[in-house]
């Protein structure tokens, strides 16, 4: 068997925690500046909040559902949980568990990793030589995560910049 990534081996146990409990207790993890739910919490996550749910492929080969979002929106989350039923039983700086949401599939649609499209690379030309206009155009903002969003928009600032 192949040794699972730290990363990796975090995301089976929450997994796994999940499952032990019938998907009846679910939970959200801090991972970097995000809070990731996985599976069942992925669909939890993604009725309460309308968050997209990703089905990604660990260099493992093992394949999760994740939804997720920055941690600046932790009260947010929490405040929408409750307010459709959820409880929250224990709270950590990067670990919260919650009870009382449909984890279930249905009617919650699951995009694949590679429909997901990195920031095009933006040369680096003056504002005048560039066509900025055609630059944002071309990025496909629905089908990014966050942070390549955030990576594109600091390009383009770099750019303007010059």
């Amino acid at each position: 068997m192949a040794k699972l990534n730290n990363q990796t081996f975090k995301e089976q146990e929450l997994i796994n925690k999940q499952e032990e409990s019938g998907n009846e207790v679910l939970c959200l993890m801090k991972i970097g500046y995000f809070f990731h739910a996985y599976n069942a919490g992925a669909y939890a996550l993604a009725r309460v909040m309308n968050y997209r749910v990703m089905r990604k492929v660990r260099r493992s080969g093992l394949e999760i559902l994740t939804a997720g979002f920055p941690a600046d929106n932790l009260e947010l989350v929490i405040d929408s949980i409750t307010a459709a039923g959820g409880r929250i039983l224990s709270q950590t700086d990067d670990w919260i568990e919650f009870t009382g949401l449909d984890c279930t599939s249905e009617g919650i649609e699951v995009e694949e990793q590679e429909k997901r499209q990195k920031a095009p690379k933006v040369a680096a030309e003056s504002p005048q030589e560039t066509d900025l206009a055609k630059i944002i155009r071309s990025y496909d903002l629905l089908h990014s995560a966050p942070l390549d969003a955030m990576l594109f928009i600091a390009k383009l600032q770099a750019l303007v910049s010059e």
